[in-house]
């Protein structure tokens, strides 16, 4: 007799399919939906995102046939919680990525913490968040120009060897303020150049157009193991200091061209989750400008990840 139904590693791998908005334009979640997220889109929108989600969804697959679960529908929150649990050797990278696939699939909202797990502070995180491995070549002169480009603009690692001068953002005098950058599934950011670098990536830019052309790429070599993105944290770090020091002078630290690096829309969004003019000792409107130049707009993104020691 052929089989006429799907287990549950199938069940879990067609609602992902479901889910797929493969070069889709993202639309957020709408007031009123069960189990309402305001900062977690519909669907999945990236391939590498999918094939994530789809290695973890396969191991939580594999634990529920050993639970005898058979339907998605009897997957509930102990379910969950004794998978984490079977996992708590791993790594909160791991856990967090896991339950970001289960969340996906189910429509839920279960979080790490709930589970007994805790928050991933960047103290915590010691994959690319500055504890380097014996086999770093961060100190090599070949990767100094990449480490100090990630620092300058707080570019992830997909961008160093990528971006070229043509999206270098100038403001009217011809100074570099920042750059265009397209990343995680395609999408497009202007993220805020830091105050102290602009002078020097000014000169470092039109240095290289002269030479090269003014689509030439921007930096020419970057390895694999010289932890740019440990860069990229104090990046996030002294534009915090710089912004909260700008604020309290009452200075425009972006010169009239805020609008260029900041949603208004997505901003007033970020800071309506927080009604205190402080989170953990930090400012969440100067965060919510910080994480929309990484390329989050997440507020407790940048200050867990980032900013906490």
């Amino acid at each position: 007799m052929s089989r006429n139904k799907e287990n549950i590693k199938m069940q879990l791998n067609r609602r992902l399919n479901e889910l797929l908005r493969i070069r889709q334009k993202k639309q957020k979640e709408t007031k009123g939906t069960p189990n309402y997220n305001p900062s977690r889109s519909e669907g999945v929108h990236s391939v590498s995102c999918a094939d994530t989600y789809r290695k973890s969804l396969n191991t939580f697959g594999e634990y529920c046939k050993t639970q005898n679960i058979r339907s998605i529908d009897q997957i509930d929150e102990k379910v969950v919680e004794g998978f984490l649990q079977s996992r708590r050797n791993l790594s909160g990278h791991t856990i967090s990525k896991d339950l970001s696939a289960i969340n996906k699939v189910l429509g839920s909202n279960y979080t790490p913490s709930q589970f007994g797990f805790a928050k991933r502070t960047a103290d915590k995180i010691v994959h690319n968040r500055g504890i380097l491995t014996a086999n770093s070549t961060a100190h090599l002169d070949r990767n100094q120009a990449a480490l100090w480009f990630a620092y300058s603009t707080g570019c992830r690692r997909s961008s160093i060897l990528t971006t070229t001068a043509d999206k270098a953002i100038r403001d009217e005098h011809g100074t570099v303020i920042g750059f265009e950058f397209r990343e995680k599934g395609g999408r497009c950011r202007n993220a805020f150049l830091l105050p102290s670098e602009q002078a020097k990536m000014t000169a470092y830019v039109d240095g290289r157009i002269a030479a090269l052309g003014a689509n030439c790429r921007l930096i020419d070599s970057c390895d694999s193991s010289c932890n740019p993105h440990f860069q990229r944290g104090l990046y996030a770090q002294e534009l915090y200091q710089e912004m909260k020091a700008a604020k309290d002078d009452g200075r425009d630290i972006y010169n009239g061209h805020r609008d260029i690096f900041v949603n208004r829309e997505l901003y007033e969004r970020a800071v309506s989750r927080y009604k205190s003019d402080t989170v953990c000792g930090y400012n969440p409107r100067i965060c919510a400008e910080i994480s929309q130049s990484l390329g989050h707009n997440r507020i407790s993104v940048v200050i867990d990840s980032y900013l906490r020691k």
